[in-house]
Parts: C-alpha cells; sequence; structure tokens
C-alpha cells in the first residue's frame, strides 16, 4: 500500500471528487477544507463492495419502478449477495451500465425513426417514378417504332443503291470485263464513293439508331449521308445479284434484267410508310412548382419533433447559447436584455427610427428583421444581436412599404407581411435573395393585424380591435374566417398555435387555440395606469415561457409566466423611454 508522505501512515482513502489518495489522518484537514467533497471511500468498504459485487444485480434501474427499486435498497442491508449501494465505483458501473442501456434504446429508436422517413420519402420517391413512366410511356413506345422504321428505311435504302449499282454497270458494259477477267473491279460505282473499299469489314452493328440519325441530321444531302458511311453502314454494297447468270436468263437484255430486279425488290420488301400515321407529335406544358406550397404539403404528411433525450450529457448546446429579448424605443435606440444572465440588459443606440414597426419584426437566430415604420416605411434592417448592430439597411422594392405590416416567418426561406395601414395584402420577403414579392389579395374587411403565425400549412392573422382572425391555407391559398368574442389591442403568439392577446377595453389577457378555438382567461392582467401595453412571447427554457409587456413608460413592463399563470411587474429600473408601437423581438446568441 502506497504511505503518505506528510504523515508517513497508509493511504486508506480516495476522495473521487479531487482524486486524491489520503491516510486516516489527512481525511480529517480533506473533510474540513473541503465540505462539500462527500464521494470519499475507505479502502475496506472498496474491497468489501467489490467481494460481494455480482454483476448479474447490475442492472438497468430506469425501467424499475420506484417500488420495486425501494425494495432491493430495503433489503441490500440484509442480503449478503446484495453489494453497498454507496461504494462510488458501484455506483459508477451502474451510471455507465444504463447509460449504455439507455444509448441503446435511443439509437434504436432513433433507427426505427429514420427508416420510417426513408420509407415516408420512398413512398413519394415511387409515386413520381411512376407518374414519370406514365407520361413517358408513349413516348418510348413511338420512339421505338420510330427506331425500327429507321432500320428498315436504311435496309431498302442500301438494297436501292445496290439497284443502281447494277444499273451503271450494266449501262456501263461491265459485263464484258466481269466475264473476262472475273476481277471484281468495282470503278463506276455511285460518283466513285465506294473506291478501295476491299477487306474493310461490315460495320453495320457498330452504329446504333441514335448515330444513324446524328449522321443524318448533319448530312446535307442523301449522297453526303452516303459517303460519310461508305465505311460502315454501306460497305455491304458489293454486288449481291449474280448478274452473268441473269443476263442469260433474260437473254442478254440488260432492261427487261433491271425490271425484274426492280420486280423482286419490290415483291420481297415491304417499303415502309415514312408518314406513319400510328405516330404522333406531342406538345408539353410544364408549369413551374411552387416549392413552397409543395414544402407545405411534405410538412403536412410529416413532422419531426424534438422531445428531451433521456441521456444525460456533460455538454448541453443549451449551455453555449444564450436567450435574449430585443425591445427598441422611440429614441431611435433598443435595450438588449439577456435572460440567461439575471436579465442583465445593455442599452444600444442605432440611427433608426423604430416607431410603428411594433407588428413588424421577426427574428431569425440571432438576427432581427424589421420592416416599414412610421417614418421608413420604404425600408427594412437587418439587426444582428451578437455585433449589436445593423448589419443591413434595405429599400423595399417591389411591393409598397407600410407601417405596422403584421411579419410572421415560416421557418425556412420567407417573411410573410400582412396588410398595415394600407389594407388588403399579404407579400412576402426572401431572406435569401433579400427580394420582395406580392403574394396575396385580401378582402377589404380585416384592417390592420396585430399579430400573424404560420402553423401547419396555414398563415393564422389577428386583426386589431376587431372579432376576426383569418386563416389562408399557403397550399391552396384559400381564406376562412374565425369569430372571436374579444378585440384585441395588442398580441403575440408561441408559433404553437396559440395566441395570447391583451384586450384593454374589457381588460382581459387571453390565449386563443387556432386549432381547437379554445379561449382561456388568463390572470396577468397589469395595471398600467390605462396605457397601452405591447406584449411578446419569449421561451426561455424547456419547461418556462413567459409574456412580456412594454409600452408607454416603464410602468407597462410587466411578466407573465405561461406555466404558473401569474403575473409581476418586470424591470422597472430600465431606461424610462417609450415603447409604445416599436419592434420587439426574442433572440439567441451562440457563444
Amino acid at each position: 500500500m502506497t504511505t503518505c508522505l506528510n504523515h508517513q501512515r497508509s493511504h486508506e482513502f480516495i476522495c473521487y471528487q479531487c482524486n486524491s489518495l489520503m491516510c486516516s489522518k489527512c481525511i480529517s484537514f480533506h473533510n474540513k477544507d473541503h465540505p462539500n467533497h462527500s464521494e470519499w471511500e475507505h479502502i475496506d468498504d472498496i474491497k468489501d463492495s467489490l467481494s460481494t459485487l455480482k454483476l448479474d444485480d447490475i442492472i438497468d434501474t430506469t425501467t424499475t419502478t420506484t417500488n420495486n427499486n425501494n425494495h432491493i435498497n430495503n433489503d441490500s442491508t440484509n442480503n449478503s449477495n446484495n453489494y453497498n449501494i454507496n461504494s462510488q465505483i458501484i455506483i459508477k458501473l451502474k451510471a455507465l451500465w444504463e447509460s449504455l442501456r439507455s444509448s441503446t434504446s435511443l439509437y434504436q429508436t432513433l433507427t426505427a425513426t429514420e427508416n420510417e422517413i426513408k420509407q415516408h420519402f420512398e413512398q413519394l420517391h415511387q409515386y413520381l417514378i411512376r407518374e414519370e413512366h406514365k407520361l413517358q410511356r408513349d413516348i418510348i413506345n413511338d420512339k421505338h417504332t420510330i427506331e425500327n422504321q429507321i432500320d428498315d428505311n436504311i435496309i431498302n435504302l442500301k438494297y436501292l443503291l445496290n439497284v443502281i449499282n447494277v444499273f451503271n454497270k450494266l449501262n456501263n458494259n461491265d459485263i464484258s470485263n466481269n466475264s473476262s477477267n472475273n476481277s471484281g473491279d468495282d470503278s463506276n460505282e455511285i460518283n466513285n464513293s465506294y473506291e478501295n473499299q476491299s477487306d474493310i469489314e461490315d460495320a453495320t452493328s457498330l452504329y446504333s439508331t441514335t448515330t444513324i440519325m446524328e449522321s443524318i441530321t448533319t448530312s446535307s444531302s442523301l449522297q453526303s449521308f452516303i459517303n460519310d458511311n461508305s465505311q460502315t453502314l454501306f460497305n455491304d454494297y458489293l454486288d449481291i445479284f449474280n448478274i452473268e447468270e441473269l443476263l442469260k436468263q433474260h437473254s442478254n437484255d440488260s432492261t427487261s434484267l433491271l425490271l425484274d430486279i426492280i420486280h423482286k425488290y419490290n415483291k420481297s420488301t415491304a417499303i415502309t410508310n415514312n408518314n406513319d400515321n400510328s405516330l404522333s407529335s406531342y406538345k408539353l406544358t410544364i408549369k413551374q412548382l411552387d416549392y413552397d406550397q409543395l414544402d407545405s404539403i411534405i410538412e403536412r404528411s410529416i413532422r419531426l419533433d424534438r422531445i428531451e433525450s433521456p441521456i444525460s450529457t456533460t455538454t448541453n448546446n443549451n449551455e453555449n447559447k444564450q436567450l435574449y429579448i430585443f425591445t427598441t424605443h422611440k429614441s431611435k435606440g433598443a435595450t438588449l436584455i439577456n435572460t440567461s444572465n439575471n436579465y442583465s440588459f445593455e442599452e444600444l443606440q442605432f440611427d433608426y427610427q423604430f416607431f410603428g414597426t411594433y407588428t413588424s419584426s421577426v427574428s431569425v437566430g440571432e438576427y432581427i428583421y424589421i420592416f416599414g415604420g412610421d417614418t421608413n416605411d420604404s425600408k427594412w434592417i437587418r439587426i444582428s444581436a451578437k455585433s449589436k448592430s445593423i448589419e443591413h439597411i434595405g429599400d423595399i422594392r417591389g411591393i409598397n412599404g407600410d407601417v405596422n405590416m403584421s411579419a410572421c416567418y415560416d421557418g425556412r426561406n420567407h417573411i410573410y407581411l400582412v396588410n398595415g395601414s394600407n389594407k388588403n395584402r399579404i407579400n412576402r420577403f426572401n431572406i435569401k435573395t433579400m427580394k420582395f414579392q406580392s403574394y396575396y389579395q385580401l378582402l377589404d374587411e380585416y384592417g390592420q393585424q396585430v399579430s400573424s403565425m404560420i402553423f401547419k400549412g396555414s398563415l393564422y392573422s389577428m386583426s386589431y380591435n376587431k372579432n376576426k382572425i383569418f386563416q389562408l391555407d399557403l397550399i391552396d391559398r384559400t381564406i376562412t374566417d374565425h369569430q372571436i368574442d374579444f378585440k384585441p389591442s395588442s398580441a403575440c403568439h408561441d408559433n404553437n398555435g396559440n395566441f395570447y392577446m391583451l384586450d384593454i377595453l374589457s381588460k382581459r389577457f387571453i390565449k386563443y387555440n387556432v386549432e381547437t378555438k379554445q379561449t382561456t382567461n388568463l390572470n396577468g392582467v397589469p395595471d398600467t395606469s390605462g396605457y397601452q401595453t405591447f406584449v411578446m412571447y419569449h421561451r426561455e427554457s424547456p419547461t418556462s415561457s413567459f409574456i412580456y409587456s412594454f409600452g408607454y413608460s416603464r410602468v407597462c413592463n410587466f411578466k407573465y409566466s405561461i406555466e404558473s399563470d401569474q403575473c409581476e411587474p418586470f424591470l422597472r429600473d430600465i431606461k424610462n423611454t417609450n415603447r409604445s408601437w416599436c419592434a420587439c423581438a426574442s433572440t439567441s446568441i451562440s457563444l
């Protein structure tokens, strides 16, 4: 056993938290210096626990009920076969085994989910393939017919070229030469294009129909086509007729012989009709897909939601992300509130007027997009919460700018802008191309919108001080109206189907769910001394989310807990600036 250098005693203890070996005297000093270090053991206890250890007893307790666990723990002191449950080695063994079991179970679950996603899109892929083949079927059949037709025509063309070659021989009295020396001299072939072609292998089979058609397309005449293919397609032009024997049969009458050859050609060869009425041309009409609608259709058919992992890990992505509230005011400034750091805040100054932008801001990652405004109706800006600066100021082009346009983000490429002072329209902005476009023409009945949200393929928008919400289906672009029994003066949403709104006339604070159409009265009704407040949603953790309010002065600042349904004053020591009708957003910064 190793010895303590300070006390010349044997080491008997180990502290697992600082990984120190200690003697019996060291342990007393260690306990005084480190009162929080409770994970230490004596070597005798370690040996005792190892001597009674049975690996069969190391089970996944996460699958065992609480009652069973209590039973095991209570019996452990009386059962000699059970190990000391407090042994750190045993605890680590149990933790490792439970982690392995949990990791394996999660991995298998993820694999099963991955396969379900794959099968879902495989069905979509197979459907697209079937539709593709359905459209191509007639064209492929017609192409096959044309290929056969071209092959037949080439055969007929070669036969006729042989007839022409025979005519030239008969016309030039080559028969006597053939009879006298049988040399096979073919010097008078068509335009002498076939000279010196002996010993060339028949290469017809080397030419595909596609290659033949390419040659036909590039040839200016039949003669040029024959010349270009003289060593392949038409290399077998040589005399297929026994002319000498045929002349004898026709009493050396070349005219009779020529007619007979043509007659036999007509009789033995079916001339292909080049204008086959069974073939058709086609007119193809292609309408460019609206990929945003396609995305919505796919999102409706399959959805993947992240749930809390059962595995405890030492690295948490949320530890590297800070959550903020970004709220602007009329004095050309903003306040950045760190909700991950005890609500510390920082005042920022921008050369930009934010009045008239309350409903016109959207957060995408660390960026806050703000559109229009009272004095900047034709401008849009992008502010980085990380750099705490305006990174881009652009002109609103292609659509009319406005004041208090209601903005919402589809989670992909587009921010939708609903109404404003100039009503009856929905436009959208592409965050990748930075371009605006008109999207939908509304009826003249909705007015200015106080909050808009995209949820499950539809855009929901709530009218300011009206008993009306409309739903725009982003796939078929149809409008559905929903009547409500309150008139919101300010509102926000959680991107998950819930609107939270204030009705200052009836002094009500309300939650409305767009799926169930259910209205819930909430307890948080702040005393704002008659001033209108403007609410925003902010999720601070997986288990806590809040509605914050800002307005004319600090008296409008409140914080409402959705989980506890309780409201309290918030940041009353913040700069006393008018924040009414000014942009605010929930954002995050990765460190």
